[in-house]
This record gives C-alpha cells, structure tokens and sequence, in this order.
C-alpha cells in the first residue's frame, strides 16, 4: 500500500510539474516580448551642460540622440519658476499679489494649467475687482484682455504646476528624442482632473509620465482614480526602483503590472559611487530586475569637454545593457500579460499538496491509510487558494511549496537516519561519485518546488513586483529547522511510524546531552550559527545586513568571468557543504551539523526563482552556475580532506565513541 500511494503521489506532482511548465513558459514568451530599455537624460541637466559648455541645445540634444539616448526627461514649471525667469513679474497692491505677465500666451499657460487642475479663476475685470474685495488673491495681467484672479496668497501658490515649458518639449521632439513628463501630485486631485491633466500631456506628444517629489499621482485616497486616468489616457507611468514615494505600492497593485519600471541613481548617491559603479547599478537594474527606463544623471560639469565625458558614460551603461545585442535601445514598452489560464494554477498547486502529504509519509507522520484522504483534504486547501480570486491564495500556495520541497529533498536517511551521538557507518575515506549524485538529486527535488512557485506566480504583477512572493525568511529558515531537528533525532527508517520513535527519539534527546562539550564542536557549532542567521538577515527585498566592499570587488569579479554571477551563499556555503557532507556522510558526528548548513543552498537556490522580477532564464542561469561552481568547490574540499584524513577517522569519531574506544 505504501508503494502504491507513493507512486500517485509522485505522479500527480509530475503532472503538476508539466503545468508548472507550461505557465513558465508563457511567462518565457512574455518576457521574450519586451527587451527594449529607454534610456533618459534630465532636460535641466542638459540644458547646464550646454550652458557650461558654450553650446547651443539643439546641438547638444542632436549629439544626445547620435549617443542613443532615447528620451529627455522634462519637468513642470510652477508659478516660481515663471518669476523666477522673468515671464511674471510680481508686486503688491494691498493684500493682494499682482503678477503682470510678459504675454497674453503666459497668462493662457498659467490659466489652462491651473484650470486643468481645479483650480479655475475670476476672469474678467468686474469679477476679479469683486474677488479682490472679498479676500487676498493672486491676480494675473497681461497685455491683452481682462485679469485672472485666484484666491490665495502667493506663498501658497508658488509651487502650483503650470505645465511642461512649451519650448522644451518642442526642442525635445525637434531633435528626434521622446519627451517624459516629470510631474507631482497636486492639490485637488480627483479622476476628472487626473484624466485631465494626463490628457493633456498626450497631446503634447508625452506618452510617459516619471513622477517628481515623493508622492504618486492620486495618493491619499484617489489611487484608483489615477490608475484609471492612466489607463484611459494610455499614458504610462514610470515606478522608480527604491524611490520610496508614496503610493507607489497601492498605484502598481491598482494597476496590475501596467507599468514601466525605472532606476535612477539620485544626485546624492551619484557624489559616492565611481563612474564605473554607477554603470554596473544601470547595467543590472535593466538585465537582472526588468528595468525598462534607465534614468540617467549627468556624472560630471567639469572639463574641457564634459558633454563628451557624459556621453562615453551613456555609452558605457548602453554597451554593458546590450552585450551581443540581447537588448536593444527605443521606447519603452509595457510587458505583455502571460496569459497563464486560471485553471493552470489549480493543477500546479496539486503539486504542493502531494508534496507535502509524501513528505509526511517519509517522516512517518501519516500511514499509507491515511495518504489519500490527506491529499484530498490538501488538494481542497491548495487548489481553492489557487483559484480564489486576487493573488493572496497564490502567494501561499507558492509559500507551501517553497517550504515543502527544500525540506523533502534533504529527508535522506543515509545522512539522517543516525542521529548524533549514535554509531557511525563503516565506510572509510570519501564517496565522491556518491556525493555528487547526491547534490544532483537533492537538487532536482528542490527544483520540483521551483517549477511549482515559477508556475503559481507567473502572473505580470509579480514580473514588475508589483506583487511579490510571501515569506523570504520563512522559506529561507524553516526547512533548516526543520532538517536541523531531524539531525539531532534521527530521521526515521522508511515506513516506521513517528509515534513509534518518540520513546527512541528522547532517548536520543538524552544520549546528545549527556555528550562531552568539545570546544571545537562549541567553535564550529557558533561559526555554523553565525552564518546562518547572517544569511537570514541579508534576505528579502530590505535586507538587515548589508553587503562589504570586499563582497562587493569580489561580485564584480565574478560578474566579469561567468555569464551570470551565482548567490554566494550557494556557491561559497550551500553547496559545499551539502556535498562535503554527503562525500564523508559515514563520521555521522560532524557531517550531519555540515548537511544542515548544506541546506542553505538548497533553500536559496528556490529563493533565486522567487524574485519573480528576474528574468527566468537569468535565475536558470544563475542557479546552473551556482551549482557548477559551488559543486567544484565541495569536491576541492572534499578531496583536500581525504587527503589531509589518514589520521582522521578516529579523531573525528564522537567523543563517547573515541573514550569508549580507549577504554577497550
């Protein structure tokens, strides 16, 4: 009975597998679509550096379009700017402000753009003086016809939006370039007034908008509005990567993946990193995160020919993007949806389901009896989450399976099966070919709980994050628990019961305790902890721990001799270990606490195919490299301690074992 229901719970995660695979691949054809990266320059940037150059701006925006900048990022102008400029010229008449304008095309400006934000004027010189009267305001002259009045003072009014400059937008689009829209958030914003003023920058030729200051368009309560106004206006918006402006989160949920990601490097970081540092942060925003609008700032004024030194620094981040034209340079574009059917996501989650009743009957949690009425109370749970509306139950599902497979792929009773303190196997020296095996088998295991989240979360959200997968750490640090419990207890033998080894397991309990302490058990035992809770500490999207500068060289490095870096923890720790321990898994005392940090690959290697915003055959990549490497390094290691072992075996014997030993 145990091996017919083992057999169906296998064959149901392999046709969960397949779906699995059949979304991944839709999500494959979706990222195929879109390799193309927009790479903008700011417009006051620009317009300094022909300042200091002594160079008019159309030449030195035709020079940024022959580089193949694509576009020029162009912010508003607010009332200070136009005093600031001299196109309004203020002065005060009692408690009122009088700005006399330089054109009646000023004062058209200033009114439609204040109009198409809410806020619309007394005109007219009878309704103006009446305004006047009533309260303080900001009142408009000009040349030609009647005043405009806004109730208010100008100290308040300072920072309203008048639009993007007329002229900068028309010198842009002049030099072959596409305009993007920096503008903010403004006072009284609703839908009608969103779609407005979006509608607006369409017809002015502006097809993306970046936004400035720290909040989204809509934010406090109107987010839906503004994504609505987006996606009627077919105006993209542009998310910056780590801006922290409010409302980011809620306006890419609100819609749906149907944006543009984009990085920039602020103004106070560009001052501490180098030129090459810089081009690095663009390079693997646009390869490794589906950066799509490559914000760039100017790195230098200074020079004989600083217009040029900024170029080659364009050049450089294009060249780096591009390598052998796997991407190539235009508008940016918004990631197709994958259009993975809904019903797929409830066959995948079948494989989380039979996962973990197969580990419970590995552990001896469940008889063979109760396997099936298991699975199908499982299959209830899974596929209902999978199918349930929103992306809460995916999310969870795709949590399972991380927890699930990790852990049943390093349930192997020829490492588990003693626990610590008991009799060691007779084998002597290293199997090597029996390690790597092992490597690739427990490998392939964890691979199934891969297909299974790629599956689950192959969604457009999750491609730009505006969704990401639940629980990082969880999946990070349970199934080290979990396998570093059974290392301590002893894994128990294939078709025992559990409840039939608790009288065995707490004598085991007893037998570790009453071990003598070793200091360099105590030494080995606080390194292994110490890594593993700083390896906790440096996941997720915010890690707690950040990276050294000497990590940092030696990922450049890496960046520079393999096609894809791998994790460090899987190459330098994981793997390694994994192997080490499988290769001498006969010294049960310290190649067991050495496969429990093995695990740590394991887990990170599912946690490379989370970051749903990777490109999937990056994270492949990246994950095949990290086990070729990380495997050449366990079996280096492997063989120097073969090597350096003649005298090992008994010094690595127990302590119990090894003063028994003498006493005979």
């Amino acid at each position: 009975m145990r091996t017919r229901a083992v057999g169906f719970l296998v064959g149901i995660i392999a046709a969960a597998t397949l779906a699995g695979l059949w979304a991944a691949v839709l999500r494959l054809r979706a990222e195929a679509a879109n390799r193309t990266v927009e790479i903008a320059l700011d417009y006051d940037e620009l317009r300094s550096l022909a300042d200091v150059s002594g160079l008019a701006m159309p030449v030195v925006l035709a020079r940024c379009r022959n580089a193949d900048v694509t576009a020029v990022a162009v912010s508003e102008d607010t009332l200070s700017d136009l005093i600031a400029r001299g196109e309004l010229l203020p002065r005060r008449q009692g408690d009122d402000t009088l700005l006399t304008a330089s054109s009646a095309a000023t004062i058209g400006r200033v009114v439609g753009a204040m109009g198409l934000r809410g806020l619309r004027p007394a005109t007219g010189r009878a309704r103006a003086t009446s305004l006047v009267r009533a309260m303080p305001c900001v009142v408009l002259l000009g040349p030609e016809g009647g005043p405009a009045a806004f109730p208010g003072e100008l100290a308040s009014l300072r920072a309203l939006s008048v639009g993007l400059a007329p002229e900068a937008l028309a010198a842009v689009r002049a030099a072959g370039l596409v305009p993007v829209a920096r503008i903010a958030n403004f006072p009284r914003a609703s839908a009608g007034t969103m779609r407005a003023v979006l509608a607006d920058l369409a017809a002015s030729g502006v097809a993306l908008v970046v936004m400035a200051g720290t909040e989204t368009l809509g934010f406090r309560g109107r987010t839906p509005e503004a994504a609505e106004a987006f996606r009627a206006t077919e105006v993209r918006w542009g998310s910056i990567e780590f801006g922290k402006q409010k409302g980011d989160e809620a306006l890419a949920r609100a819609l749906g993946g149907a944006y543009v990601r984009v990085h920039s490097i602020s103004e106070a970081e560009m001052g501490s990193l180098s030129p090459t540092e810089a081009v690095e942060r663009f390079v693997r925003a646009a390869r490794e995160r589906n950066i799509r609008l490559c914000y760039v700032r100017l790195i230098t004024m200074a020079g004989s020919d600083p217009l040029s030194e900024n170029l080659d620094y364009v050049r450089a981040i294009e060249r780096q993007i591009a390598r052998r034209g796997e991407m190539t340079f235009g508008p940016a574009i918004l990631f197709p949806p994958t259009d993975v059917p809904r019903w797929l996501f409830g066959v995948v989650a079948l494989s989380a389901a039979a996962g973990l009743v197969l580990g419970l009957l590995r552990l001896g949690a469940l008889g063979p009896g109760a396997a099936l009425p298991s699975f199908l109370l499982l299959t209830l749970v899974c596929v209902g989450a999978a199918l349930a509306p929103g992306e809460t139950g995916r999310r969870l599902v795709a949590l399972l399976a991380a927890l699930v497979f990790p852990s049943l792929a390093c349930m192997r009773g020829d490492v588990l099966g003693t626990p610590l303190g008991g009799p060691i196997a007779k084998r002597s020296g290293a199997d090597f070919r029996g390690a790597l095996a092992g490597l690739i088998t427990v490998s392939a295991v964890t691979s199934l709980g891969v297909i299974s989240v790629v599956g689950m979360l192959a969604t457009r959200p999750f491609m730009l994050k505006a969704s990401q997968f639940l629980g990082i750490k969880a999946a990070h640090g349970l199934p080290m628990l979990f396998i570093g419990a059974l290392a301590v207890v002893g894994l128990p033998p294939a078709g025992r019961l559990l409840r039939d080894e608790w009288p065995r397991m707490r004598e085991r309990i007893e037998h570790l305790l009453a071990e003598p302490v070793r200091l360099g058990f105590v030494v080995l035992g606080i390194v292994g902890l110490v890594a593993v809770v700083l390896a906790l500490a440096r996941t997720g999207n915010e890690p707690g721990v950040g990276v050294s500068g000497i990590e940092l060289r030696f990922r450049s490095l890496l960046d520079a001799l393999l096609p894809v870096r791998p994790r460090t923890k899987e190459m330098l720790i994981g793997h390694p270990a994994l192997l080490v321990a499988l290769a001498f898994r006969g010294r049960r005392w310290w190649a067991a606490p050495l496969f429990v940090l093995g695990v740590m690959g394991q887990v990170s290697l599912l946690n490379t195919f989370c970051h749903i915003h990777t490109p999937l055959l990056l994270s492949v990549v990246r994950a095949l490299s990290g086990l070729v490497v990380g495997g050449a390094i366990g079996l280096a290691v492997a063989w120097v301690m073969q090597r350096l072992g003649a005298r090992g075996s008994e010094e690595l014997r127990p302590p119990r074992e090894r003063a028994t030993a003498g006493q005979g």
